[in-house]
């Protein structure tokens, strides 16, 4: 056996393809209600960090256009929510196609996946009955079909979990949880209390 470079181990001359590293991919989405088959994705959020969310990997972040007809189906609170934090002006006066989101979207995963060999667990909070729904709705549309299945792992993190657990302690995991209500914000927070919680689980070893 030898060793071309660190990345790189061979045998009998064939490379020996170095086993896929694990990483969680946070994803968060802003849409138009509350029905991940039905509503329309205003906005999208994904950041890749390690295991432990100590390192970021790579992010995505982009605003879709909305067209008028669209609106037409947008919940009251959903109206009021993205009023406020400008989110449907900017969908309504710029960002890209719902068909550029799902390529761009795929691209970024496909790259992380194939080009950095990463096993990319889904994380963030409801993640597998609302972000993941709806995205994958999006990606259907416009031919991925099974893309998700097939790029990410099954199991997920999802933050509600540890937020539940916080509650059957007595504790109030959502007082902090007042926001914008734009994937950067919600990331941020959902990272940073999954680190919070990290950091806790270490201190009590």
């Amino acid at each position: 056996m030898n060793t071309n470079d660190s990345h790189t181990i061979t045998v009998g001359g064939n490379p020996i393809p170095a086993e896929p590293t694990e990483a969680l991919l946070w994803l968060d989405i802003e849409t138009t209600g509350l029905d991940p088959y039905k509503c329309s994705i205003l906005e999208i959020g994904a950041i890749c960090t390690s295991l432990d969310a100590t390192t970021e990997i790579a992010r995505y972040e982009t605003v879709i256009h909305i067209e008028t007809k669209q609106l037409l189906g947008i919940s009251l609170k959903a109206m009021h929510m993205h009023t406020a934090n400008n989110l449907l002006a900017e969908c309504e006066q710029g960002g890209i196609s719902e068909h550029e989101a799902a390529d761009d979207l795929a691209d970024y995963i496909d790259r992380l996946t194939s080009t950095q060999r990463l096993t990319l667990h889904p994380a963030g909070t409801n993640i597998q009955r609302f972000d993941l729904p709806a995205i994958n709705q999006l990606l259907d549309k416009y031919d991925y079909q099974g893309f998700l299945d097939n790029q990410l792992h099954y199991r997920a993190l999802d933050l509600t979990t540890l937020r539940l657990t916080q509650q059957a302690l007595g504790r109030n995991p959502y007082q902090h949880h007042t926001g914008t209500h734009r994937v950067h914000d919600c990331l941020t927070r959902d990272i940073t209390e999954y680190q919070t919680t990290i950091n806790q689980m270490k201190a009590s070893h």
